[in-house]
């Protein structure tokens, strides 16, 4: 798909050859040339985290404040996303990263760019996924809820008396998307019930949000 010499700006992300590239200034002195080479990223959860934003994993929205001001992206139809703010369910779609940036760019004068440590120096214009250590994202309650899955769902984590459980095809406890899946201690302490109580509370999370994975394949490759 092609680019149109607007949409692109400083430090924005498109794909070049297969490749994530940031345009810099040296692209801009054989602008029509490189516009010809690029194409456009679509939005994913991932991509979003890499640009400093949180998610919802009960509703698969991600989100970003700026001076109080809060920016939700939702998932919706067509690989869209849709813009809301604080009690403006639906103000426009979005489906590129750069559309993103631009965007966030217009409201707050601050260029969105890649937080630092989600990719090196010498991989920028290589799209490689972050390895963090596992972490919980938590949505808007994060007292809310008993459990949290982490971003990449192999982590199922226990509020309160904390427990982390390995998730797998180990101990099934029930059976989603073909794949049987599973819950293995890894660390804290958890009582064989408390195991079987994690798994049904995944196996409803499973059910009732579905588990969104960005680049279209089988998502019950993340479990295990």
């Amino acid at each position: 798909m092609a680019v149109e010499l607007e949409q692109i700006a400083l430090g924005g992300l498109f794909y070049r050859k297969g490749k994530v590239t940031q345009v810099r200034e040296e692209h801009f002195l054989q602008m029509a040339a490189f516009a010809r080479e690029i194409d456009p990223i679509p939005i994913d959860g991932i991509r979003l985290w890499k640009l400093g934003f949180s998610r919802n994993i009960t509703t698969g929205a991600s989100y970003k404040s700026w001076q109080g001001i809060t920016l939700y992206l939702k998932p919706g139809t067509l690989n869209r996303w849709l813009v809301q703010f604080e009690g403006v369910p639906k103000v426009g779609a979005l489906e590129y990263i750069h559309e993103v940036q631009r965007l966030w760019f217009t409201l707050f004068g601050e260029h969105l760019t890649l937080v630092a440590g989600a990719v090196k120096e010498k991989d920028r214009d290589n799209e490689k996924p972050p390895v963090p250590e596992p972490v919980a994202i938590p949505g808007d309650h994060i007292y809310d809820q008993p459990y949290y899955v982490t971003w990449d769902s192999r982590l199922l984590i226990r509020t309160g008396r904390i427990a982390v459980w390995r998730i797998g095809e180990e101990k099934t406890l029930f059976e989603w998307s073909g794949r049987r899946v599973g819950l293995t201690l890894v660390t804290g302490q958890a009582s064989e019930e408390d195991r079987v109580l994690g798994g049904k509370w995944l196996q409803q999370h499973l059910e009732a949000v579905g588990l969104r994975n960005p680049e279209g394949e089988d998502p019950a490759r993340y479990l295990g």
